[in-house]
C-alpha cells in the first residue's frame, strides 16, 4: 500500500483566491495584522468557530536582527511624524513610536527570545456560496479581535505547502511573518492561560482539563479587581443526576467553614443530614403550624443605610406591597387587576390601623407587631358592611373576600399566623418537600413567601451571607412577572449586603420563557458565575438565549458526564470536572449527590 496515495485528496485545483479539495471549498486567511496588546488564551474564541483549522508558525530570530527592524522602523515614523500636517494622523504616529519604544525596552529588559510569527486560518465549506458566508463571517469576527487577514491571491498553493510539514520551506514564508517575542506569542495560544487559583477562603471545586486544580473564591471582588467578576451570584444547571447536588454541597461546606452566613431554600429536603450535622437549623415550613410559619405581611427592611439617610424609607413599604402582590399572583393566578389593586389599598389600610404608613420607621418592630391576613380579612369585611349599595367597587371587594377566606380558613396554618422562625445558627435550611406535590399555585406562593423571608435575613452587610435557591425555575411563572421581578431584584441588590446567591435549577426554558425573558436575562446577567452540568438538547438551546454558547460548548454540554461541567468564570470559561472526597462525601448525607 503506498500511504502517499491513501492519504492524497482526490482532486486539488488551485484559484486565485480559493482552491477545491476533494469535495470541498476551501481558502487560507493569512493573517498580516495583529493588536498591540492580547489577553492569555487570545486565540480560545476564534478555535471555538467550528469549520477552522489554525495553522502557526514560529520561527526564531537574532536578537540584534530585530533590534536593528525596529529602531529603523522608529526612526522612521518620527520622521512621518514631523512630516505630519494633520494633528489626528500625527498623533497616531506618536503612539505608534512611543509603542514601538516600550517594545524596544521590554526587550532589553527581559532578554526575551523574538519569534517570526506566522498564522493562517484554514476555511472548508461543502458549496461556495457556503465558503463566500463562512469566510465573511470569520473576517469579520478576526477584524473585531483587531487582526486583519486575507486571502494572498494566487499564492494559495504556496500557503498550502507552507502549512503541511512533508514540503519544503516556501518563499511565502520569508513574506507573511510578524516578530513578536515569546511571552506575547505564549499567550496567542487558546490552551495557554491560568487556571483559577483564586486567592483568600476558597473552595477546592475539582480539576480542569489539564488536571489542575480548581479554587474558586465566590467573594473574590472584595479583595481582588478582576474583570467581569463584580459579585458574588452564581447559577448552577443541570439535569437530575449530572452531580449539581454534590457541587452546590462543596459550596455550603466551604462556606460553612469560612463562617459565611448560609440561608438555604431545599424544595427535596436533600440538606437535612448535612444541616444537623453541622450544627444548623432545619425547619420544617412545610408541615406549617408549630413546624414554622413566615408571614406573608412582615416587612422585608431592605434598604441600606444610604437609601435610609436619602430619605427613601419608603421604598421598604413599596416593596413589601409589590412582593405580597406577587404572593398574590402565586396563590391565585387567576386574580384579576382590579382585586390586586383593591388589595393593595386593604394592606395599606391594614398597616394604618397598627400604625405603619411609608414614613414608619420598621426597624423597630418585631414579627408579632405585623398585622396578618386575619387582619386584612376583617378589613376587607368591615368595608363591604359599609357599602350598602350594589357598586363595582363593591363586587370587586366581594371577590376579593372570596378570595382571601380561605387564607384565613384551611391554609392559615401556613399563611395566616405571626413569623415564628428563631433559627439558633448561621445555617438555616428552609424544607418545604411536604408542600412540594400540593397544587401548584399554594406550593409556589408558599415557595415565594420563604424566599422573600429568607432575603430579609441576608440583608445584615457586616457578614458575609448566601442565599442559595433550589428549583429557582418554579418561580418563573408567565402568568406572574412580579415573582420573576423579585428574584432579579435579589440578584441586583445582593452585593449591597455582601450576600451572593446561589440559583439552582434543570429547566433553562422557565427563564427564556418569551413572557420572563426580561426577567431571566436580568437574573443571569447578574450573575458572575455560572456551573453548567449536563443538560438535554432542548434545554442547552434555551439556554443559549440566556448565556454566550459556542457550538462546541453547546455539543459539549450535551455529552457531560456525571461531574463535568462548564465553568465560567467572569470572562474565563473551562471545562472542569467537580470532585468530592469521600469524607466529603460522607458529611453530605443520603440526600443527593454524586
Amino acid at each position: 500500500m503506498n500511504i502517499k496515495t491513501q492519504l492524497a485528496p482526490k482532486g486539488l485545483e488551485f484559484r486565485y483566491r480559493d482552491f477545491v479539495i476533494s469535495d470541498k471549498y476551501a481558502t487560507i486567511l493569512t493573517v498580516i495584522t495583529y493588536p498591540k496588546y492580547i489577553n492569555a488564551g487570545y486565540l480560545s474564541s476564534l478555535t471555538s468557530i467550528p469549520g477552522l483549522k489554525i495553522v502557526i508558525k514560529h520561527i526564531p530570530l537574532p536578537f540584534g536582527t530585530i533590534t536593528k527592524m525596529i529602531n529603523k522602523e522608529i526612526a522612521e515614523l518620527k520622521q512621518d511624524y514631523e512630516d505630519e500636517r494633520d494633528k489626528t494622523r500625527q498623533e497616531m504616529i506618536r503612539q505608534n513610536y512611543e509603542s514601538m519604544e516600550e517594545f524596544v525596552t521590554m526587550l532589553a529588559a527581559t532578554q526575551a527570545h523574538i519569534f517570526d510569527f506566522q498564522m493562517h486560518v484554514m476555511i472548508t465549506a461543502d458549496t461556495e456560496d457556503e465558503l463566500a458566508a463562512k469566510k465573511l463571517q470569520v473576517k469579520n469576527y478576526m477584524e473585531s479581535m483587531q487582526m486583519y487577514a486575507v486571502p494572498l491571491m494566487f499564492e494559495q498553493e504556496k500557503v498550502l505547502k507552507s502549512i503541511i510539514p512533508i514540503f519544503p520551506k516556501q518563499d511565502i514564508e520569508d513574506r507573511v511573518g510578524t516578530p513578536m517575542p515569546a511571552p506575547t506569542m505564549s499567550a496567542m495560544y487558546p490552551f495557554i492561560f491560568d487556571s483559577i487559583k483564586d486567592p483568600g477562603l476558597s473552595t477546592l471545586l475539582g480539576t480542569d482539563f489539564s488536571g489542575g486544580v480548581v479554587l474558586f473564591n465566590q467573594f473574590l471582588y472584595q479583595i481582588q479587581k478582576e474583570h467581569n467578576r463584580n459579585n458574588a451570584n452564581m447559577i448552577i444547571l443541570g439535569t437530575s443526576g449530572s452531580g449539581k447536588s454534590t457541587a452546590a454541597k462543596l459550596f455550603l461546606r466551604s462556606h460553612f467553614r469560612n463562617n459565611s452566613k448560609i440561608i438555604v431554600i431545599d424544595p427535596e429536603g436533600e440538606l437535612e443530614e448535612m444541616s444537623r450535622s453541622l450544627g444548623g437549623d432545619f425547619i420544617d415550613l412545610g408541615k406549617g403550624g408549630e413546624f414554622g410559619v413566615v408571614n406573608p405581611l412582615e416587612v422585608v427592611l431592605d434598604a441600606d443605610t444610604d437609601e435610609l439617610q436619602q430619605g427613601m424609607g419608603y421604598t421598604v413599604l413599596t416593596r413589601t406591597l409589590q412582593s405580597i402582590k406577587a404572593f398574590f399572583k402565586y396563590y391565585d393566578p387567576t386574580a384579576e387587576e382590579d382585586v390586586i389593586t383593591m388589595l393593595s389599598e386593604v394592606l395599606q389600610e391594614t398597616y394604618k390601623r397598627f400604625g405603619m404608613d411609608f414614613t414608619t420607621d420598621y426597624s423597630k418592630f418585631t414579627s408579632k407587631d405585623y398585622p396578618t391576613f386575619d387582619d386584612v380579612y376583617a378589613t376587607i369585611r368591615g368595608k363591604i358592611l359599609s357599602m350598602p349599595e350594589a357598586t363595582q367597587e363593591k363586587a370587586i371587594m366581594e371577590k376579593l373576600e372570596i378570595k382571601v377566606r380561605p387564607l384565613v380558613g384551611e391554609l392559615k396554618f401556613y399563611f395566616d399566623q405571626h413569623s415564628t422562625i428563631t433559627p439558633k445558627s448561621n445555617f438555616i435550611v428552609f424544607n418545604i418537600k411536604e408542600f412540594m406535590n400540593s397544587a401548584d399555585n399554594i406550593r409556589n406562593a408558599l415557595f415565594f413567601n420563604i424566599l422573600k423571608y429568607a432575603w430579609g435575613m441576608t440583608l445584615d452587610s457586616s457578614v458575609n451571607t448566601i442565599l442559595m435557591v433550589d428549583e429557582a425555575h418554579v418561580l418563573m411563572n408567565k402568568q406572574n412577572t412580579l415573582g420573576a421581578d423579585f428574584l432579579a431584584q435579589i440578584q441586583r441588590r445582593a452585593r449591597k449586603y455582601n450576600t451572593g446567591t446561589i440559583i439552582i435549577t434543570q429547566q433553562p426554558s422557565d427563564f427564556s420563557d418569551e413572557a420572563v425573558l426580561t426577567q431571566g436575562r436580568a437574573i443571569f446577567d447578574n450573575a458572575s458565575y455560572y456551573l453548567v452540568m449536563g443538560l438535554k438538547k432542548q434545554a442547552v438551546e434555551d439556554l443559549s438565549k440566556l448565556i454566550d454558547l459556542n457550538d462546541n460548548e453547546k455539543e459539549a454540554i450535551k455529552r457531560y458526564q456525571q461531574g463535568d461541567a462548564l465553568f465560567v468564570c467572569g470572562s474565563r470559561r473551562m471545562q472542569i470536572q467537580i470532585i468530592a472526597t469521600q469524607d466529603e462525601l460522607d458529611s453530605m448525607g443520603s440526600g443527593g449527590g454524586l
